[in-house]
C-alpha cells in the first residue's frame, strides 16, 4: 500500500542512515535554496544513493533491490530497447505470464509506467534501485545481449557453413581416433587442437571471426544456455559420425578472448573389454583374473587422470559379468553404457555423492560393485565395509604405484588391520603410445636415455621414423604398463607394522614385483613402444 502521507526524512530517520538534527538543517536549506531534500541530504554527504533509493521505495510501498540482485534475463531485456531503458532509469528484470518487472531508479517515473506497458506489450510491475546500481546493471545488460544478438546473427548467416565445418572437425578427430578436442579463441586468433594417443597437435584452424559462431553452434547442440558466456557449463552431444554413434561430453570456460570449449570423445568402439587385450604379460592377466575371482575384498587399481583405470575396471567387470551376478556401479560420470550392468551417476550439486550412492547400492543386494574413485575418507571406510560384509569391491586412487596406494588408504582414516582383512590386489598402471608399424626401424637411443632409465647405453631398440599413417609422430595408439601387487600374507602383515611405501616397495620387490619401469623397458625391448616414451610415461616413478 502506497504510503505517500508519511514524510522521506521521517522514513530516513527510521532507517537509521540520518539524524533528526541533519533533517532540520536540510529542511532549513530547502527552505532557503529550494531544490529535494534527499538531493541536499546526498549533497552533504549525510546520506547515500543507495540511502534514498532505499526511503523511497518504502514511501511509495515497492520492493527495492540491491545491485547484486539485479540480473536481468535476455528475454526481459529484448523488450525494451537500450535508449528507452536509458531515458526512463528502467531494467528489465524478468517476464512471466505477460508481467513485465523493471527496476526503477526514480519513483517519479513512475507515472510513466502506462509508456512502458505501450512498449513493451507487457503489464510492468515496478521495484526500485539505486541509480548508480540501475545505470551500470542497464549498460552490462545491453552490452551482454548486443553480443548474444550479434552472435545469433552471425550463426544464422553462417549457419549451414558452420554446420558442416564442425562436422568436418567431429569427424576428422573421430576418424584419428582423437580423446579430446580444444576449441581456443584468443585475441585476434582462433586454435583447435586434438588430443591422439595422449599428445596435443594442432590442426589448420577456420578464420578467428568464426570462432563465436562455432562455439555457439556446440553449445546449441550439447543444449547449453548459448547467452550465458560469462559461467563455466557442461553438457553433452550425442551425434551419428561416419555411420557410429558417438558421444561428446562439453565443457565450455569463460577466457580473456572468448570461451574456451573442450569435448571429450566417447566412441564405445575404442572401448576395450578383453582382458587380454590390454597389455598384460601372461603373469599379469593370470594375477589380475585371480583377483576378480574372489568372492569378496578390494581391487584397486591406481594411476594419475588419463591412464586408462577406468578401461581395465571395465574390461575387469565384462570378464564376471554373468548373469547370476549383479553388478552395480558408481560413476562420476558413467563414460559407457555396459550391458547388463546397473550404472548410477554422481551428481555433486544435490548431494548424490559417492557415499551416498554406495550406501543405498548395499542395500540393493549386490555381489560386486564398482566405485569410479575413492576420493574422500567416508567412501574409502564404506568400500571396506562392503568387503566386509561380502561383496567384491572394485576402484581406483590417484597414487603413483602399487606400493603407496596402501599409504594413501591409511591417509583417508582406514585401519590397517581393516586394509589387511580386505585389500586382494593392486594394480598400478601408465599408458605409453606404441611404436607406428608402418615406419618402425631400428635406432640406438641416446645415452642420457638408458642412464636415466638405469641401463647400459648401446642397445639397439626400435622406433618410429615418422609417416603419413602416424602424422609423422612415429606412434600410432597406447598400451598399458602395469604393475602389479597381489596382497599376500607377508606383505598384509608389513603393513600392520608399518604402512610405509618405502618399506611395502622394497618387499615388494622382494617378492618379484616388476615395476612400471621394468615392465616399461620390457616393452621397448620386444618392439612395441620407446624408451623415450618409458621415460616419459614413468617420469618420476622408482626404478
Amino acid at each position: 500500500m502506497v504510503q505517500d502521507h508519511k514524510l522521506i526524512g521521517k522514513i530516513l530517520v527510521e532507517l537509521g542512515v540520518v539524524g533528526m538534527g541533519q533533517i532540520q538543517a536540510a529542511l532549513a536549506e530547502q527552505r532557503r535554496m529550494g531544490g529535494r531534500l534527499g538531493g541536499l541530504l546526498i549533497a552533504k554527504g549525510a546520506i547515500t544513493e543507495e540511502d534514498l533509493s532505499r526511503g523511497l521505495a518504502i514511501q511509495q510501498g515497492l520492493q527495492w533491490l540491491p545491485a547484486e540482485e539485479l540480473r536481468p534475463t535476455d528475454d526481459a531485456v529484448a523488450l525494451l530497447d537500450a535508449g528507452t531503458a536509458r531515458a526512463f532509469g528502467a531494467l528489465p528484470l524478468d517476464q512471466v505470464d505477460g508481467v513485465l518487472r523493471v527496476a526503477l531508479a526514480d519513483a517519479e517515473s513512475l507515472p510513466l509506467l502506462g509508456d512502458l506497458e505501450s512498449i513493451s506489450g507487457c503489464r510492468i510491475q515496478a521495484v526500485l534501485a539505486a541509480p548508480e546500481a540501475i545505470a551500470s546493471a542497464v549498460d552490462t545488460a545491453y552490452q551482454r545481449h548486443a553480443e548474444v544478438k550479434a552472435a545469433a546473427e552471425v550463426e544464422a548467416s553462417e549457419a549451414a557453413p558452420i554446420v558442416r565445418l564442425l562436422e568436418q572437425i567431429l569427424t576428422r578427430a573421430v576418424r584419428d581416433r582423437a580423446a579430446d578436442i580444444h576449441f581456443e579463441p584468443y585475441q585476434g586468433t582462433f586454435r583447435i587442437r586434438m588430443r591422439s594417443d595422449g599428445v596435443l597437435y594442432e590442426i589448420d584452424p577456420p578464420p578467428a571471426h568464426l570462432a563465436t559462431a562455432i562455439v555457439s553452434r556446440i553449445k546449441v547442440l550439447a543444449d547449453l544456455d548459448i547467452s550465458e558466456t560469462r559461467m563455466p557449463q557442461d553438457g553433452r552431444i550425442d551425434m551419428v559420425l561416419d555411420n557410429h554413434r558417438i558421444d561428446f561430453r562439453v565443457s565450455t570456460v569463460p577466457t580473456q578472448g572468448g570461451e574456451s570449449v573442450v569435448l571429450r570423445l566417447l566412441d564405445r568402439r575404442n572401448l576395450q573389454l578383453d582382458l587380454g587385450a590390454l597389455g598384460l604379460s601372461p603373469d599379469e592377466d593370470l594375477k589380475l583374473r585371480d583377483f576378480i575371482g574372489r568372492p569378496h575384498g578390494i581391487v584397486l587399481v591406481t594411476g594419475p587422470t588419463g591412464s586408462g583405470k577406468t578401461t581395465t575396471l571395465y574390461s575387469l567387470l565384462s570378464q564376471v559379468n554373468d548373469p547370476d551376478r549383479k553388478i552395480l556401479t558408481v560413476e562420476d560420470p558413467v563414460e559407457y553404457d555396459l550391458d547388463g550392468i546397473v550404472q548410477v551417476p554422481v551428481h555433486d550439486e544435490i548431494n548424490v555423492t559417492y557415499a551416498r550412492i554406495l550406501r543405498t547400492m548395499l542395500r540393493q543386494d549386490p555381489d560386486i560393485i564398482m566405485v569410479g574413485e575413492i576420493r574422500d575418507p567416508e567412501t574409502a571406510q564404506i568400500a571396506v565395509e562392503a568387503a566386509l560384509t561380502g561383496h567384491l569391491v572394485l576402484s581406483t586412487l590417484h597414487t603413483n604405484d602399487a606400493p603407496s596406494t596402501v599409504t594413501r588408504m591409511v591417509d583417508l582414516g582406514v585401519e590397517p588391520f581393516l586394509l589387511a582383512a580386505t585389500i586382494e590386489g593392486i594394480v598400478a598402471q601408465r599408458l605409453v603410445r606404441t611404436i607406428c608399424k608402418q615406419c618402425a626401424e631400428d635406432y640406438t637411443p641416446e645415452d642420457k636415455v638408458f642412464t636415466q632409465l638405469g641401463m647400459s647405453p648401446g642397445e639397439t631398440m626400435k622406433h618410429g621414423g615418422g609417416c603419413a599413417e602416424c602424422h609423422f609422430t612415429g606412434y600410432s595408439g597406447r598400451t598399458a604398463i602395469y604393475e602389479v601387487l597381489p596382497m599376500d600374507p607377508a606383505l598384509k602383515e608389513q603393513f600392520l607394522e608399518n604402512p610405509s611405501t618405502l618399506l611395502l616397495r622394497e618387499l615388494a620387490r622382494k617378492r618379484k614385483m616388476k615395476t612400471l619401469r621394468e615392465r616399461g623397458i620390457e616393452l621397448a625391448r620386444e618392439g612395441r613402444t620407446t624408451l623415450e616414451e618409458v621415460l616419459r610415461g614413468t617420469q618420476g616413478d622408482e626404478s
